[in-house]
């Protein structure tokens, strides 16, 4: 958590799941780079399924990558449960031998110099049982744009928050899944990177110099002794998740009361401190602003 907001460098904004008409996407991957970079996006990493696309922009950092599945343990049925991977800065002619297990596959994308990534896993149906034991994932897609427009199946902070308790260590990424426009521009992470080159980019995914939103900015979080100081913009609630029944929640002035059916308020927060003496395992931080959107540091192991 700490290191993306203590680190010197850039705060780099972008998404990690892309579609094109190279696979089952709806725009072609200059469409795409053109889209993101209109809004702002620093980099945009394809992840066509089965496809490692490749494209260029001269503004926008396009990084090459796909989509995998593999079979779950017990997934047949009328629709069948399955991992996907999203596979970052893979070569550019990668495939899965068929049959092969979850821990094989992101033990695959590690062999050649990958990222790998669990996508949407309330979307695929995955189960604790299912997660804790894959090893050498940077971590789950908490927040799945796509998956939430689409079906309403797109956060999976609970699933994050099960594996963490059970010792598990991965980040929380946010996401589009994009294929459309209507599953486009809704959740990205916000990098801190010493420059605006793809290595530099990628080196700090991999070290979790990063935190996701679907709005939110989360402008700074200092430990001071037992206690996390927290900076952001104009929240309604700033959160402390931890273990099981752990945590702490600051909301606004009159927001509770609002919710209850009161009188409508305009309060806001932008800072706040929370004690973390006597939690055990992990703590992450959340904001969540008047809109419903939400933000999400990476665990802070304790």
């Amino acid at each position: 958590m700490l290191q993306a907001f203590e680190s010197p460098g850039l705060w780099l904004k972008g998404n990690l799941h892309t579609h094109t008409t190279n696979s089952d996407g709806r725009h072609t991957p200059e469409e795409r780079l053109a889209g993101y970079r209109q809004r702002g996006y620093d980099f945009l990493c394809f992840t066509d399924h089965n496809y490692v696309t490749r494209a260029a922009d001269a503004e926008l950092i396009a990084i090459a990558g796909c989509e995998v599945q593999v079979p779950a343990r017990g997934g047949g049925g009328a629709t069948p449960r399955a991992y996907h991977v999203v596979a970052l800065d893979v070569p550019p002619v990668f495939h899965l031998m068929d049959g092969l297990a979850i821990q094989e596959a992101v033990d695959e994308v590690l062999s050649v110099g990958g990222l790998p990534i669990i996508a949407h896993p309330y979307w695929s149906g995955l189960s604790l049982a299912d997660l804790q034991d894959v090893r050498g994932a940077l971590g789950i897609e908490i927040y799945n744009y796509n998956c939430a427009v689409g079906i309403a199946k797109g956060l999976s902070t609970v699933h994050w928050d099960d594996l963490l308790a059970a010792g598990w260590r991965g980040n929380g990424f946010a996401v589009d899944d994009a294929h459309f426009l209507s599953d486009a521009y809704g959740g990205w992470i916000m990098v801190k990177s010493p420059c605006r080159e793809t290595e530099a980019i990628l080196e700090a995914i991999r070290a979790g110099r990063f935190y996701s939103s679907t709005g939110p900015e989360i402008r700074s979080v200092r430990r001071e002794a037992d206690k996390l100081a927290v900076e952001c913009s104009d929240a309604v609630a700033i959160n402390l998740i931890g273990r099981n029944s752990a945590g702490q929640r600051l909301a606004a002035p009159g927001v509770d009361q609002e919710s209850a059916g009161g009188a409508a308020v305009d309060s806001r927060l932008n800072s706040a401190s929370f004690s973390f003496g006597g939690m055990t395992g992990y703590a992450r931080i959340e904001v969540v602003d008047s809109l419903g959107r939400s933000a999400w540091t990476n665990p802070l192991y304790l």
